[in-house]
C-alpha cells in the first residue's frame, strides 16, 4: 500500500469481510497493542438513539473545562477520519497509515472486523495522546460491542428503539438489556431513556446506588426551538433552573444535553476536578466549533436553495426528525428519503407519507441499502395521495428535484443519504458553526 486512500481501502474491506460480534478479537488486538484503554479514563455510552448527541455534548463541556478529550463516534459522513478526535480535531492520516502499518501482520492474524480495527485505533490514538478523558459511544448493541472492554469511569444510556434487530433481539426488552451489558459495578449509570415500558427493567438491572434515571433526577423544559437553535431549561432535583442554548434543533435535544450534564458532574466528581456552570453552558453552546457534530437537522444554502439533512435511520429517530421539522417552522417541498435493507421501513413510511406530499425514494452507494422500488411499492399499500417519485442513487435524486424546481428539500434516512447528497452537492468538507 502506497497511499491512504490505499490504506482506507483496506479498512473497508474488513467490513465487507462480516463481523464477528463477540469481544475476543478485540480482546486480542488491544493486549497485543498493550492494552491501551487502560491507559485513559473514559466514559461509556451505549443506545438507539441519541447517543452521538449525548457523546458530543459531553466531549464539549469536558475541553471547555480544559481537559484533554477524545471522541471516539461513529459512523463518519464525509471523512474516516471524522470517527476518532481529540481536543476537536480529526485523526491524521499519518496517524491512520502508521498504526495500520506496524499493525498489518498483526491484523491479518486475527482477522478482526472493520469496527474493531476501528475501536483498538482510537483506543490507542487516545493512549498515544495521554488524553486526560475519552468519550467512548458504543458501535452496535453495549454487551458484546467492541468497545465493551473499557472499564469506564461513568457509563450512560440513552433512547433505546428497535434497531439492529439481527443481532439484539425482537424485543424492545432484548434490545435494552444488550445495551444493559455495558454496566459495570461500582460505576454510575446515566439513563436518559424515558420509554415507560423499561423503567422497571432500569431500576432493576442497576443498583440503586448506582442508577441516575434522569427522569427521578430533573426536569427539563423547552423554551424555543427556531431558526437552528434550542433554547431549554434543565432543573436537577432541590436545584435552579439552568437555561441553556444549543445550535442543535430538535426538542429531543434537551434530553441529551440533560444526560451530558450529569455524566460530567459525575466524571468530573470522580476524577477530583471541579464543576462550572458557566463552562457546561459554554459546551453545550459550542458543541458544533467543538466536536464537529453534524448532521441532525442540518440546514445548507446553495444555489438558491435549502437542503435540510437529518441522518435518522430508524421508526424513533425519523419520528423525532419529522415532529421537529414541523415544530422549527421548515416546510420542505419534497422528501428524498433512502434507508437500509435491516431497517423497519413499513414503519417509517406510515410517519412519512403523511408528512410530506412529494417524495422521491433513492438508495445510498452502500451494499445494506434498500431498493428504492421496495419502498415505492409498499407506499403505495398504505393509502395516501403523495406524489411517489424514484431514482436509484441520491445523486439521481437530487436532479429529480432540481428539475421539478424544488427550492426546500428534506433528505432524510441515514448517515449514507447525507453523505452522498454533500457529495453531490459538491460539498467535501463539514463547516460547523
Amino acid at each position: 500500500m502506497k497511499n491512504i486512500n490505499q490504506y482506507f481501502q483496506y479498512l473497508y474491506s474488513l467490513e465487507r469481510a462480516g463481523m464477528k460480534y463477540d469481544l475476543s478479537n478485540i480482546t486480542t488486538l488491544c493486549k497485543a497493542l498493550g492494552n491501551p484503554q487502560d491507559k485513559f479514563r473514559s466514559i461509556h455510552i451505549a443506545g438507539t438513539n441519541g447517543k452521538g448527541a449525548t457523546a458530543s455534548f459531553t466531549a464539549s463541556v469536558l475541553m471547555e473545562h480544559g481537559l484533554k478529550t477524545g471522541l471516539f463516534t461513529s459512523p463518519h459522513i464525509l471523512q474516516f477520519n471524522e470517527r476518532i478526535r481529540v481536543g476537536g480535531k480529526c485523526i491524521s492520516n499519518t496517524y491512520i497509515k502508521k498504526f495500520l502499518e506496524k499493525n498489518i501482520k498483526l491484523i491479518k492474524r486475527i482477522k478482526p472486523s472493520f469496527f474493531e480495527v476501528n475501536t483498538a485505533m482510537a483506543f490507542k490514538y487516545f493512549a498515544d495522546k495521554k488524553v486526560e478523558a475519552a468519550v467512548i459511544e458504543c458501535g452496535l448493541g453495549g454487551r458484546l460491542d467492541s468497545t465493551n472492554i473499557l472499564k469506564p469511569v461513568v457509563s450512560a444510556i440513552t433512547q433505546i428503539d428497535m434497531d439492529h434487530m439481527q443481532f439484539l433481539g425482537n424485543t424492545l426488552r432484548e434490545i435494552a438489556l444488550e445495551k444493559l451489558g455495558i454496566v459495570k459495578n461500582g460505576v454510575k449509570v446515566i439513563v436518559s431513556d424515558n420509554n415507560r415500558k423499561l423503567v422497571s427493567l432500569f431500576h432493576k438491572s442497576i443498583t440503586e446506588n448506582e442508577l441516575l434515571y434522569i427522569d427521578d433526577i430533573a426536569r427539563m423544559k423547552v423554551l424555543s426551538n427556531s431558526n437552528g437553535k434550542l433554547k431549554f431549561t434543565i432543573t436537577p432535583k432541590s436545584k435552579k433552573s439552568i437555561t441553556l442554548t444549543t445550535p442543535l434543533p430538535g426538542k429531543y435535544q434537551v434530553r441529551n444535553a440533560a444526560a451530558g450534564y450529569f455524566i460530567v458532574k459525575q466524571f468530573l466528581f470522580e476524577t477530583g476536578n471541579k464543576f462550572h456552570l458557566g463552562k457546561f453552558k459554554k459546551g453545550i453552546s459550542d458543541v458544533k466549533k467543538n466536536t464537529g457534530y453534524f448532521g441532525r437537522l442540518e440546514l445548507i444554502k446553495k444555489n438558491g436553495k435549502q437542503y435540510l439533512l437529518d441522518v435518522s435511520h430508524n421508526p424513533d429517530g425519523i419520528k423525532n426528525a419529522i415532529t421537529s421539522v414541523k415544530n422549527t417552522g421548515f416546510k420542505p417541498e419534497v422528501v428524498i428519503f433512502g434507508i437500509m435493507s435491516d431497517k423497519d421501513h413499513n414503519n417509517v413510511l406510515k410517519q412519512l407519507l403523511p408528512f410530506s406530499k412529494n417524495i422521491i425514494f433513492t438508495k445510498p452507494d452502500y451494499e445494506r441499502a434498500q431498493e428504492p422500488g421496495i419502498l415505492y411499492s409498499d407506499s403505495l399499500k398504505i393509502k395516501g395521495t403523495n406524489n411517489l417519485m424514484l431514482d436509484n442513487c441520491v445523486k439521481g435524486a437530487l436532479k429529480i428535484a432540481d428539475k421539478l424546481n424544488y427550492k426546500r428539500i428534506m433528505i432524510l434516512g441515514s448517515f449514507f443519504m447525507v453523505s452522498d447528497a454533500l457529495k453531490a452537492l459538491g460539498i467535501h468538507s463539514i463547516q460547523v458553526k
